[in-house]
């Protein structure tokens, strides 16, 4: 199973728009950042414009900026924006209900994957975008 790379990729984009400053940039620029499609830019940028991170300006000479300072902004935040399903595990939506094997499995899981998911949250609550771009030089 190949890493998802939604979450490195969505704070990346918007630590550039922080090193960028208060007027923001543009998915141009920002695509070069990441050596990909301004389209997959605007898809992540859609994403956390939903979640109140950043404010588009549409038409030629638009662009993006953030709707806050980057130290008020938390990793959990950008996660929660870009990662449709909460949780770093899930459990599998059907099996074999008489075997029993299967029949545990989410009593067996549950805990586990509960426990790593909080983990992550807290892990992610305690770091900013700020502290990130700060440590670019």
């Amino acid at each position: 199973m190949a890493a998802n790379t939604r979450m490195a990729t969505a704070v990346q984009v918007l630590c550039v728009i922080a090193y960028k400053g208060p007027g923001g940039t543009n998915s141009e620029i920002i695509s070069k950042s990441l050596r990909t499609n301004p389209v997959v830019v605007r898809r992540i940028l859609k994403c956390m414009e939903q979640q109140g991170l950043v404010e588009i300006r549409p038409g030629k000479d638009g662009g993006v900026q953030l709707t806050c300072e980057p130290d008020r902004i938390t990793l959990d935040q950008i996660h929660k924006a870009v990662e449709p399903d909460p949780g770093v595990f899930a459990l599998r939506p059907r099996g074999n209900p008489r075997c029993p094997v299967d029949s545990r499995m989410k009593d067996l899981l549950g805990p586990i994957f509960g426990a790593a998911d909080a983990a992550v949250d807290k892990t992610l609550r305690r770091v900013t975008l700020g502290s990130l771009v700060k440590a670019i030089p």
